[in-house]
């Protein structure tokens, strides 16, 4: 569970420094323009790739520290033994996307790197890699959604197993 909750938080880690890269780049990118030395012409595809990425990326950590958004009105109205079987209904339901997310994530991902897919923008490059982070957040999403029906079926709360980024904070 270590290296699982290790590698979680790398995930959010990794999204958090991508996110924080593209600010300082937007913000140099006025600057340079406004000073009229110069710009960033592939930024905004930069910008379309990070965000994309740090989404699917961030997505599994999220759900681990059981900080996603979660509509819970219909959990505080309906009665305990009722509203656990929703929950877990609900776990089922998104073990179930997450798979459904990660085979055909795979299925894309393996085809467009077997024919040498390439995106032309500003920027050529390669398709797959941009494509792997799905079967990738949707695995990760698959063992969360999981290892959360696991420990409801066992009668725990399934709390997260590494620290947040924000403790201390």
């Amino acid at each position: 569970m270590k290296i699982y909750g290790a590698l979680l938080h790398a995930c959010g880690l990794a999204a958090g420094l991508a996110i924080a890269c593209l600010a300082v780049l937007i913000t140099l990118d006025v600057v340079l323009r406004n000073l009229g030395v110069t710009n960033f012409p592939w930024l905004l595809e930069v910008s379309e790739y990070v965000i994309y990425s740090s989404t699917f990326l961030a997505a599994p950590w999220v759900l681990h520290l059981g900080s996603h958004v979660r509509v819970d009105l219909l959990f505080t109205v309906l009665p305990r033994p009722f509203a656990t079987a929703a929950a877990l209904l609900a776990e089922v339901l998104g073990l179930a996307a997450a798979a459904v997310l990660t085979w055909y994530g795979l299925r894309v991902t393996i085809d467009t790197f077997s024919r040498g897919d390439l995106l032309y923008k500003e920027l050529v490059i390669p398709e797959w890699p941009l494509l792997a982070v799905i079967p990738i957040s949707g695995a990760l999403l698959s063992i969360e959604f999981f290892r959360r029906i696991w420990c409801a079926a066992r009668g725990r709360e399934a709390a997260a197993s590494s620290p947040s980024m924000m403790d201390g904070f």
